[in-house]
């Protein structure tokens, strides 16, 4: 028995060209899913999901500019809110170091800016290695986008709370 014969049929059932188009035709299916849908296709792992908090440090800015954030905010991604709500939020003093003329390094307070710690409590997805809160990767020293409905900072995560 040969494996392609006379006609072009494959074992003698289906034409070539019909299999290529129709696993062309599959592949087509299963690349637009993946273009629209993300990394939500799940075929194998799990959807498996934990309650953490976790503390984002903002960068520095005006103490104005972080009393719009409150308590009770909820987190919010790609016009949808999340799982996630600003438990605490804690402003104070911004330091950095200054050199002066003999080069000696010393840590003065800036006269203008604060810095704000916020903490987080939210869901998030615990798929084996990374735990994430919609596409943001939460693991300590990650850059972090806190974005509410009126509010969006970025910062990095300063501690995870398991």
């Amino acid at each position: 028995m040969k494996i392609i014969n006379e006609k072009g049929k494959l074992f003698g059932l289906v034409n070539i060209i019909d299999l290529i188009t129709i696993l062309l035709i599959i592949a087509l299916v299963l690349g637009a899913l993946y273009k629209f849908k993300g990394n939500s296709i799940n075929m194998i792992g799990s959807n498996k999901t934990k309650e953490m908090e976790y503390v984002v440090r903002l960068n520095p800015n005006y103490e104005d500019f972080f009393k719009q954030i409150n308590v009770g905010d909820k987190l919010v991604q790609d016009k949808r809110v999340l799982d996630a709500s600003i438990t605490d939020i804690k402003i104070q003093d911004f330091y950095e170091s200054i050199p002066d003329e003999n080069g000696e390094v010393s840590i003065q307070k800036h006269p203008l800016f604060k810095e704000a710690f916020i903490t987080i409590k939210a869901t998030v997805s615990d798929k084996d290695p990374i735990f994430k809160l919609g596409e943001q990767e939460i693991r300590v020293g990650c850059s972090n986008f806190v974005r509410t409905k009126l509010f969006e900072m970025s910062g990095f995560i300063y501690k995870v709370i398991e």
